[in-house]
């Protein structure tokens, strides 16, 4: 089986990555990249390095291509900017003609009317499902439908694809089959777990100082007395991750606890949020106490000797997207400042999920009737 494919929103094509994937497990597999969309400078950078055979083929903005000057494509990806659907963000949806960046869903349009395409697959956050929003993309499952798709959709988290990462995401496969059946993949046990994916050597840089550390601790208090959950809760790497965002300024980032000895029934977990007034706890490598000291955030804070505090590395928020030791090498190799390649991870698709979806669509023959919301 051979796919021409069109990536939309491409970023750095974690959608490539899973179909290189399937061609390395199946001889009879292969796949071009015909064209792909993105108009974000660093994720360019990034896509240039890591497929400079399509460098010439971005099509640029999605809402000023001429499909006419398109070649035929058989598969389309989109991930549309999910800003205005997510929670994180000011949820100003992406009603059509509403000129939000989530809107753009809706240029997607053009190219399935002029291609014809067999298989679109879409991602997004799982909130274009809530309550707020799923109006709106059951109007886009119609829109689908009137041109002759069955559409599946269903809500992924990549922790059960293998990922150590707790991301919640709305699939959707739409055939343009009347007769077509699809079934998502089953979940699988989780063998890992954060800490697998953290580097030995750290730089200094990703270390909290004591002054952030208090004021992260402030913030927290204070969202606790408004009775909001944003709570900052460093770990020892035992269990999985926080969904990746596009920065790591949030107090609901990961955050790494190194230097622990847990004493009793005290966790990394529970030590900050309903810990934050707890003193005298014995946590720190050397058996001092008071090992954190912080009976109200507003108070001093002090770290034992052999705590440090930090934020996940590039390299760490990557290999959680599931991209590979190589690829992290050519993205880190193009010139792409810290903080923007936190960016393209955070606004990217793990690997391992789209794997199990595109299995699922050209490798494997299970069938099951349509999914709707």
């Amino acid at each position: 089986m051979h796919l021409r494919v069109f990536t939309a929103f491409s970023g750095y094509d974690s959608q490539c990555m899973a179909l290189d994937r399937l061609q390395e497990r199946d001889f009879f597999f292969s796949y071009d990249i015909v064209c792909w969309s993105e108009i974000e400078e660093n994720a360019i950078r990034a896509h240039d390095a890591l497929y400079p055979q399509y460098a010439d083929r971005n099509f640029g903005d999605i809402s000023k291509i001429d499909w006419d000057e398109v070649p035929d494509f058989d598969l389309f990806t989109y991930s549309s900017p999910c800003q205005d659907f997510s929670a994180a963000g000011r949820q100003a949806g992406g009603k059509e003609g509403s000129g939000t960046r989530s809107s753009l869903l809706w240029e997607c349009r053009r190219a399935i009317i002029a291609k014809k395409p067999k298989y679109l697959v879409m991602e997004n956050v799982a909130a274009l499902v809530s309550s707020k929003f799923v109006r709106l993309f059951n109007k886009w499952q119609r829109e689908l439908e009137s041109y002759g798709y069955r559409n599946y959709a269903k809500v992924l988290n990549a922790k059960d694809y293998g990922v150590a990462q707790n991301r919640e995401r709305i699939f959707m496969v739409s055939i343009l089959d009347e007769n077509a059946r699809y079934e998502f993949p089953k979940p699988m046990r989780l063998t890992k777990c954060l800490r697998d994916y953290l580097e030995t050597e750290v730089a200094e840089r990703y270390y909290l100082s004591e002054e952030r550390l208090a004021g992260v601790l402030l913030s927290t208090e204070k969202e606790a007395e408004k009775g909001n959950g944003f709570a900052f809760k460093p770990t020892d790497g035992s269990g999985i991750a926080n969904t990746i965002q596009t920065n790591f300024n949030r107090k609901t980032d990961n955050y790494i606890i190194e230097g622990v000895q847990i004493v009793g029934n005290l966790q990394p977990d529970n030590l900050w949020g309903g810990g934050i007034r707890q003193q005298n706890q014995v946590i720190g490598t050397r058996g001092l106490s008071p090992a954190i000291t912080a009976e109200h955030a507003r108070h001093e804070f002090k770290i034992a000797d052999g705590i440090r505090i930090r934020k996940l590395t590039e390299r760490e928020a990557f290999r959680l997207m599931d991209v590979s030791e190589t690829d992290i090498d050519k993205i880190q190799a193009a010139k792409i400042s810290r903080s923007k390649q936190i960016k393209l991870a955070g606004n990217s698709i793990v690997v391992s999920v789209l794997v199990h979806i595109f299995d699922k669509m050209f490798l494997d023959t299970t069938i099951t009737e349509p999914t709707l919301f």
